[in-house]
């Protein structure tokens, strides 16, 4: 019971806001049928041809209560919830926020959120929201993410694997093990490129960091599949995904596979991806 109490209230934290902006238009659409609104103004208009002033009720009455209630919705949506979430930014709270894509397709497009938070966002969808712009704007807390710069190490393995398959391992605020990667993985084209810390867990951007991936990424062939296994911070993800993939017709990339992390145990990652790109 004490989970169930706890998602419930981590959900009202996350998205409680849009779920009460989400309620106020079901109500708006019901409420003209509910109170039986087309009727109540052909009494008031007491079977009277319209004149100028009245038209626009004798209109509404006509249409119906449904009618009536889509358009108080819509109404309601541009005139208030838009631009109250115009200057808002979602994802709220320090709780995971694990939604799906269709979910903060619906909160930017028809909600009308212009900013979005990345923390605390599963990597995959971060990776995934950056390369489709689905919001105009990511912000990013310069006090949780410090600009340093740093040193990079890149390692590669299996050179001589001629697949166009290729694994890409990026270690940032945590390394990642081979234990956690399913094992055909391995067996590709690896490289591993670690931002050189004595502080794990730090967020920090690096520009060096985000340089030596973005370089990797475009000395690969033409129409590579690369599959990602990361640990990095949502800033640099962002970075990645904007400078690394966001290429549109010019990318050497045909296929992004991202992996997803266990958030219990030794971490691993789990083995079916995440498609992020697809120009297959």
């Amino acid at each position: 019971m004490s989970k169930l109490i706890k998602r419930v209230k981590n959900k009202i934290v996350d998205s409680g806001r849009e779920y009460l902006q989400l309620l106020s238009l079901c109500l708006c659409f019901v409420f003209p049928k509910l109170v039986n609104l087309s009727e109540r103004i052909r009494t008031l208009l007491g079977g009277q041809k319209p004149d100028f002033e009245t038209a626009k009720y004798y209109y509404l009455m006509i249409l119906g209560n449904w009618v009536i209630g889509l358009l108080l919705v819509l109404y309601v949506l541009f005139n208030f919830i838009r631009k109250s979430n115009k200057k808002t930014i979602l994802n709220k709270g320090n709780v995971y926020h694990k939604h799906n894509y269709a979910w903060y397709w619906f909160c930017s497009k028809i909600l009308g959120y212009d900013k979005c938070n990345l923390v605390l966002v599963p990597i995959q969808m971060q990776f995934k929201l950056a390369l489709r712009d689905t919001f105009k704007e990511y912000p990013f807390n310069e006090d949780i993410f410090s600009k340093e710069c740093c040193q990079v190490n890149v390692t590669k393995k299996n050179e001589n694997n001629q697949s166009n398959k290729f694994t890409l391992i990026i270690e940032d605020t945590y390394p990642v093990k081979d234990i956690q990667i399913p094992e055909m993985y391995l067996n590709m084209y690896l490289i591993r490129i670690t931002r050189l810390s004595d502080k794990i867990g730090k967020r920090v951007y690096c520009e060096e960091f985000i340089d030596s991936i973005v370089g990797e990424m475009r000395s690969l062939p033409e129409d590579s599949i690369v599959n990602i296994f990361a640990t990095t911070n949502p800033k640099n993800t962002y970075e990645i995904a904007k400078k690394g993939f966001f290429l549109a017709e010019r990318s050497n990339i045909a296929k992004v596979n991202v992996f997803q992390q266990n958030q219990s145990g030794e971490r691993k990652f789990i083995e079916k991806p995440y498609v992020v790109i697809n120009n297959m």
